[in-house]
């Protein structure tokens, strides 16, 4: 007590510098052990990064080579598969080159001027058909079509002339109706491809709703060759008569692929019913291994016609023929695949 009471600066010095000391060897001892965990994770690193990089990821150049050749391989199949499909006919170039009308009024006209040729040809070749027969069109019988659907309703136009035409060079005693799908117009287009439903698609301008029941039909999804993203499809439905080999001139004429067009299914009902068997009937080409490209939707280019030669579905008796055919168009994709590491 005497020493502090004697030299009180020196002891307080003294004692500053011993708590001092003790800080830093308290500081350093903290540091030492958070530098020790620190190179415990490091070294946790190193050993995850090391056990990465001999997983090796990527393919090999065996694996990348081979991928490569089935890549190429896919590619000449999809294009075989779109030249097969995209008719280089006389006929499928000048419907191609067709001026689409500009406006509703010009569209009305080209209808109106479709439905009179196709009725001279029916009168002149001595087919029946019901007294103002539009043959899928009565919607537009006094006003074109809003201007979205100007080109679709144009296209499908093109398509029934051609079937149209088709059938008459077979000689059928009658043609009854000619259905169509709802075309889509430009909203229903920009909907996702897989909610489009053309039974419910936006409804073009009528003049009445009966005409509108006349004119559409909705082809049964687990028949069509259309695949969303991939396939497109434009189903029509022909209904007429006449005799067994009406029905296999008219298919073996399709079969030529002016167009690209496949049947998906023909009914047959004889029209005497005393006959055996009277009753409605469906017949499917059946298919047959081949490279066509037919052979994605379910039949081959000549099949139909041949299972028509095989046996008369009813001799030389006028029948009820019910003919769904689809247009088939692919659909465009741009896609890249890079199988560089």
């Amino acid at each position: 007590m005497a020493s502090l009471k004697k030299n009180p600066i020196f002891v307080s010095t003294l004692l500053f510098i011993g708590a001092f000391t003790a800080g830093q060897a308290w500081l350093i001892y903290s540091q030492r052990a958070e530098a020790k965990r620190v190179l415990v994770e490091i070294k946790q690193k190193k050993s995850e990064l090391s056990r990465f990089s001999s997983l090796a990821p990527f393919p090999s150049k065996e694996n990348s080579d081979a991928l490569e050749a089935d890549l190429l391989k896919a590619k000449q199949i999809l294009s075989d598969i779109r030249k097969g499909l995209q008719s280089s006919s006389e006929l499928a170039g000048k419907l191609s080159a067709a001026t689409v009308p500009s406006s509703p009024t010009d569209s009305f006209f080209d209808l109106a001027n479709f439905v009179e040729r196709i009725r001279d040809s029916i009168s002149s070749a001595g087919v029946l058909a019901p007294e103002n027969n539009w043959f899928g069109f009565s919607t537009y019988s006094s006003t074109g079509p809003v201007r979205d659907l100007i080109e679709p309703v144009f296209r499908q136009r093109q398509h029934v002339e051609y079937l149209l035409e088709a059938l008459l060079k077979a000689k059928p005693r009658e043609i009854r109706s000619v259905e169509r799908t709802r075309p889509l117009s430009a909203a229903d287009l920009a909907r996702p491809v897989e909610v489009i439903d053309p039974s419910i698609a936006t409804p073009p301008a009528t003049s009445s709703a009966g005409e509108i029941a006349a004119d559409f039909f909705a082809i049964d999804p687990r028949t069509s060759a259309k695949v969303a993203g991939f396939v497109n499809t434009d189903p029509f439905r022909l209904t007429f008569s006449g005799t067994t080999e009406v029905l296999r001139s008219f298919l073996n004429e399709l079969a030529l692929f002016k167009l690209p067009v496949v049947v998906r299914s023909v009914e047959v009902e004889p029209l005497n019913k005393a006959s055996p068997g009277s009753s409605l009937r469906q017949v499917n080409a059946v298919p047959s291994p081949s490279s066509s490209p037919f052979a994605l939707f379910g039949q081959e280019s000549a099949s139909v016609s041949e299972v028509v030669e095989s046996k008369p579905l009813i001799d030389q008796n006028d029948s009820l023929f019910i003919v769904t055919v689809e247009f088939v168009k692919l659909v465009e994709k741009v896609e890249t695949v890079n199988l560089t590491p």
